[in-house]
């Protein structure tokens, strides 16, 4: 008799615990452990007085739910601010397509809990995450609206760095070659906005995007990044303004931040209130004065690489990321001149190039010529070279009428002249000539195809 009551008992707690969505889910309260699956979800405290919709913060590539706790105090301004507030760890270092599944199954989960939609919040590659998860997983349901932060929409030119032939071997070193990084590839961004975009409609839940257009000082995590992007726009160190924007979104704001300050709390919560937005207000950022070279090789004692620039140049910066921090980098000017390296800065740990060095210069009116980067290591690696040129050419590779409107000149005007390995194939070419190379491929070497055009007096160099 006994034995049955008590399993009739059991019956009966059993039964009302599973009838209960709140007790159902295996979420957790408190600050996020980064340690902790892939899948797991947290609650924060209550807000002393309820006044908004519970928001969900998801993290970028390599993140975790802590990305928004102390230092960040993202938590805190959405607590304050009436939020209930849920934290979630998704896979590091996964696609968007393995992130979005998982996400739309715990927003279902999230959306049971709290009893009502969900505003979500993603930083960098967590925006991505999510509108896979509404469009493609079907989670549209659980969800009224959506701000993206430094969210490389249209994808990011660090993450082709990753794969290319200058620098794929340092990523390779350092361990940031990812599925996730891949997926972030601006070739691979193109075909999944194509996938993604058509199914946007008029009762899509709206997104709304924040950018940023700083890099941090000079020598900081992100300014590596920030160099190398120069030439594709006004960036934040890892993200442009143009990915960060879709099309059908309200742009709130393009704020004087880097990648990492976008997604703190005290900087820019008050821009996620949507009556905030402002989407007439753009940020041009075309910047046909400044553009890159690109070098990179294996490094294992000492290495050298020389540099072509070209007169008219008001600023280079050189860059050089390595796989330590290298004992000795010195920048030779053509005459000779020697300059110390100024900056070095371990790369941030969310960085693509996480646990590789940056090594920083930057020089005024520098000579032209041949510039010499010497530099010695004490284990076998490799190096990425970028020297950040303003003054003297232009980002890209232009048709020839923008050409000639850029520079008030007519066909006859312009020429060109080719720089291969730093080597002059063709000099004071006209634009209608056509030069064909077949060259050997070699470690140590520039590879650069749409970079460096620079201009003569009288008309370009491409290096």
């Amino acid at each position: 008799m006994i034995k049955k009551i008590s399993l009739i008992f059991l019956t009966v707690i059993l039964v009302f615990f599973f009838m209960q969505p709140n007790l159902s889910y295996g979420f957790s309260k408190g600050k996020p452990d980064p340690s902790a699956p892939p899948g797991t979800w947290y609650i924060g405290d209550a807000p002393h007085v309820k006044t908004g919709s519970p928001i969900l913060f998801v993290h970028g590539l390599t993140g975790s739910g802590a990305t928004w706790f102390e230092p960040n105090d993202m938590y805190r301004q959405a607590r304050d601010a009436g939020h209930p507030a849920a934290f979630i760890n998704l896979y590091p270092d996964q696609s968007y397509w393995d992130n979005g599944q998982m996400l739309a199954n715990k927003l279902a989960e999230m959306y049971n809990h709290f009893g009502e939609k969900m505003i979500v919040v993603g930083h960098s590659k967590g925006g991505v995450d999510i509108q896979t998860a509404l469009l493609h997983y079907g989670a549209e349901r659980y969800v009224s609206k959506v701000f993206t932060l430094g969210t490389p929409h249209h994808g990011s030119q660090l993450a082709n760095l990753a794969y290319s032939n200058w620098a794929g071997w340092l990523a390779g070193i350092i361990g940031m070659r990812s599925p996730g990084t891949d997926s972030l590839r601006t070739g691979t961004m193109a075909a999944f906005r194509n996938q993604t975009d058509r199914l946007v409609g008029a009762h899509s839940v709206p997104f709304q995007t924040l950018s940023g257009r700083s890099w941090g000082s000079f020598g900081t995590s992100l300014y590596f990044g920030g160099v190398y992007l120069n030439s594709y726009g006004t960036n934040d160190g890892a993200v442009t303004v143009d990915s960060s924007r879709l099309s059908y979104a309200n742009e709130l704001a393009s704020l004087s931040l880097d990648h990492y300050a976008i997604a703190e709390g005290h900087r820019v919560f008050r821009y996620l209130q949507p009556r905030l937005a402002n989407n007439e207000q753009m940020v041009e950022t075309r910047q046909a004065d400044y553009g890159t070279i690109i070098r990179g090789g294996e490094l294992n004692g000492t290495a050298t690489q020389p540099f072509q620039l070209e007169d008219e140049i008001q600023t280079v910066t050189f860059s050089v990321l390595a796989h330590e921090s290298l004992e000795n980098v010195t920048f030779i000017s053509p005459n000779g001149d020697e300059h110390p390296v100024e900056a070095i800065e371990k790369e941030h740990e969310q960085s693509i190039f996480a646990g590789a060095y940056s090594h920083f210069i930057e020089l005024d009116q520098p000579e032209s010529g041949t510039w010499t980067i010497e530099m010695n290591s004490t284990t076998a690696g490799g190096y990425f070279a970028v020297a950040s040129i303003e003054g003297g050419l232009t980002s890209t590779l232009q048709l020839e009428e923008d050409v000639v409107h850029a520079f008030d000149a007519t066909p006859t005007d312009v020429t060109y002249s080719v720089h291969i390995n730093d080597q002059l194939h063709v000099e004071d070419a006209n634009l209608d000539a056509l030069h064909t190379f077949h060259l050997p491929m070699k470690s140590n070497t520039s590879q650069n195809d749409n970079h460096g055009l620079q201009r003569h007096n009288k008309g370009w160099n491409a290096v």
